[in-house]
């Protein structure tokens, strides 16, 4: 039996313990005053939910970090973007034991949720993995969406696509899956503006993953900033099981903090080691504690990339080699009955999963 650690200061949530304990945890519930440093080292907890209006909070998030390997999940919204550490996940603050109750059972049902596939892997709620390159024509949209579409087929959860390629006119992922009218990210904005709480009605859905497109002019995407996207990715985390983000090649702010925010980074390249400077010049905007991937496409027979190599020159793990594919030998992802736009990479994409999760 796993163990899940409570520090914080609602006495509610201290006196009903007993009601509270999980199916497949044992509950511990720490005032920030204990030696929480002690009991971590000694009991490892495997989850540690931290209120964010408990005292010392950016020493104990700090500890948790560096000296422990469970994961971390904050109470609460009170804290700014850069007090949480990258990969921490963020719920609402429960104001009584019957909240907290729930997210420990959601816990629970996240835990045990261990899919076969392949290989076996540990799904836990909110993941946020950004897709990026450091050059164009890398095929970085199809592998984005190849990703989603099976993760979804291993149905572990709820999927998100939010696509950042501002653009005047629909977007290329727009175009490759022939999505008509519809919500897009200027409706989502002028609903963050107005303070609507239920933002996520009507949104677009292809064979169940929602995709949030762009605005189809850079006029209304002016208006989207960094305060905006934090608002929305927070959101999206509490909706979400899975937030995957395409992300432009491009070195503004929107790219920038939306990589920051991501528990992983997926650099799409092709087999180029030339690049390689340029890549590793990037690594300083990604978070150190990010899990960092890399994934080459477009591979061909004699290409002498080495896994090692590229790591050693990029510091980013190599997860996926996906080969060249001539153009008489695509498939492609179908959609009520015929093809899209995006190429069939399915059969390549298993092994990027499981080093995501």
């Amino acid at each position: 039996m796993g163990i899940i650690l409570y520090i914080g200061n609602n006495r509610e949530i201290a006196e009903n313990v007993d009601n509270i304990q999980s199916g497949s945890h044992r509950l511990t519930v720490l005032n920030p005053q204990y030696n929480y440093k002690h009991y971590i080292e000694e009991y490892m907890p495997d989850y540690i939910l931290l209120s964010d209006n408990t005292d010392g909070f950016e020493e104990i998030t700090d500890f948790v970090s560096r000296e422990s390997g469970s994961q971390l999940i904050i109470t609460g919204n009170k804290r700014s973007r850069e007090d949480i550490m990258p990969g921490t996940t963020r719920v609402e603050q429960p104001e009584t034991w019957e909240r907290f109750r729930k997210i420990i059972q959601t816990i629970d049902v996240v835990d045990t949720g261990e899919k076969q596939d392949k290989g076996q892997y540990r799904f836990l709620k909110q993941e946020v993995v950004s897709f990026y390159s450091i050059q164009g024509g890398t095929g970085r949209t199809s592998i984005a969406f190849n990703t989603a579409r099976k993760f979804k087929e291993r149905d572990a959860g709820k999927v998100l696509i939010i696509d950042l390629n501002l653009c005047e006119g629909p977007s290329d992922l727009r175009l490759n899956l022939e999505i008509g009218a519809g919500r897009n990210l200027g409706d989502f904005i002028d609903d963050i503006l107005c303070g609507e709480e239920d933002i996520w009605k009507n949104i677009l859905s292809m064979e169940g993953i929602d995709i949030l497109c762009p605005p189809m002019s850079l006029y209304q995407s002016d208006r989207l900033n960094i305060d905006i996207l934090g608002s929305l990715i927070y959101s999206a985390r509490n909706e979400y099981d899975l937030i995957i983000t395409d992300l432009p090649f491009s070195y503004d702010n929107i790219s920038l903090e939306m990589l920051n925010m991501s528990t992983s980074s997926v650099l799409v390249m092709l087999p180029d080691m030339r690049l390689a400077p340029r890549i590793k010049a990037f690594n300083k905007f990604i978070p150190a504690s990010q899990k960092k991937l890399a994934v080459l496409n477009k591979v061909v027979s004699n290409c002498a990339v080495q896994a090692d190599e590229l790591e050693d020159m990029t510091g980013l793990t190599l997860c996926a080699s996906i080969p060249f594919i001539e153009e008489k030998d695509r498939g492609y992802l179908i959609r009520n009955g015929r093809p899209t736009g995006i190429i069939d990479l399915q059969a390549e994409i298993d092994i990027l999963i499981n080093n995501i999760f």
